[in-house]
């Protein structure tokens, strides 16, 4: 069985690690795997009957940028923020919610959304959810800290602008307690976000520049792989696709006692990255990321920092319990 299991691990890493990796439109997440709700509208409602909320901080490439030219600023790191909520209702039926702040450079995209899924058990005793989301996208771009070569450039704003515009997205994910009685709580998702690649149009006098979304696909998979009484293997990977450039992460954490964990990440052309994390036994889950650059921006960059948390509880509906009352009958009358 381990070997088997080794094998296709193995097989899917060299099948990712062909394609060329770059950067994408949508934020990106080393901690992907408590972030599932940013980028599949599926996993609404995947949580074991409890309410789950999450917070993730990310600062990218520090010292990347910061620095001023004569006398003008040059950016800074990206730092991209993100909370979401997530309820199961009943078995059936999933919400969420999430609200993504990522800034890049002088430009900062805000959206929040609203996602409802539905979640059908399989004959195989898997369940199926298919998820829609729908967000608000609004940006904005500070066009005084602009430098263009042109001033006169009709596409490059000079002051600060903003626009905004309707967002939607559909995930599928699927989850069963047992694969191929190798790999437990396993799961795998497929997700599009942006489907209606909107476009957010930049005013400015008489000039106007427009801001596309193309549509970003994602695949994620993963599960747990139990190695003696209190070790456990968790595997996780992730494709993330627009129609030019593909990115992948292929990730696996050592869980020691259902709490402390460690991990690595491999993103090929990009970063290796060193995960740590913690599960209390009262629901909150903390966990931290370290990007180490492998591309030339190494030479510009320290690495970046992701902090991750989460907590999970369930809500106890007390039954009601029914008032015994006196009741005269004939018979004792």
């Amino acid at each position: 069985m381990r070997s088997i299991f080794t094998r296709v691990f193995l097989g899917i890493a060299i099948l990712v690690s062909a394609n060329e990796i770059k950067a994408q439109q949508d934020p990106h997440y080393s901690q992907f795997m408590y972030n599932k709700l940013a980028y599949n509208a599926g996993f609404a409602g995947a949580t074991d009957g409890k309410i789950c909320a999450t917070l993730l901080h990310r600062t990218q490439w520090m010292g990347f940028g910061g620095q001023t030219v004569n006398g003008l600023a040059q950016g800074k790191a990206p730092v991209n923020l993100v909370g979401s909520i997530n309820v199961a209702l009943g078995k059936r039926f999933g919400i969420g919610g999430t609200i993504v702040s990522d800034e890049l450079g002088f430009e900062t995209m805000t959206m929040p959304r609203l996602t409802l899924s539905y979640r059908h058990p399989l004959g195989d005793g898997g369940v199926l959810a298919a998820g829609v989301g729908v967000g608000y996208m609004q940006r904005t771009l500070d066009g005084t800290k602009l430098k263009a070569l042109d001033p006169n450039d009709p596409k490059i704003p000079n002051i600060a602008v903003s626009g905004s515009a309707l967002d939607v997205d559909f995930g599928l994910y699927y989850t069963k307690d047992n694969l191929f009685g190798i790999l437990d709580n396993f799961y795998a998702g497929a997700s599009a976000t942006h489907l209606n690649q909107n476009q957010i149009t930049y005013e400015f006098g008489p000039n106007r520049t427009i801001i596309d979304s193309k549509m970003h696909m994602y695949f994620v998979t993963g599960g747990e792989y139990q190695l003696n009484a209190t070790m456990k293997l968790q595997p996780n990977l992730i494709v993330k696709k627009d129609p030019a450039k593909i990115q992948a992460d292929l990730n696996c954490f050592l869980v020691w006692n259902e709490n402390l964990r460690g991990g690595l990440t491999w993103r090929p052309m990009d970063a290796a990255v060193l995960l740590v994390g913690y599960q209390f036994p009262f629901g909150l889950n903390v966990g931290y990321s370290y990007d180490l650059t492998t591309s030339r921006i190494i030479k510009y960059s320290s690495g970046s920092h992701e902090i991750m948390l989460r907590y999970c509880f369930g809500v106890t509906i007390p039954k009601r319990v029914p008032v015994l009352r006196s009741r005269y009958t004939p018979r004792f009358m």
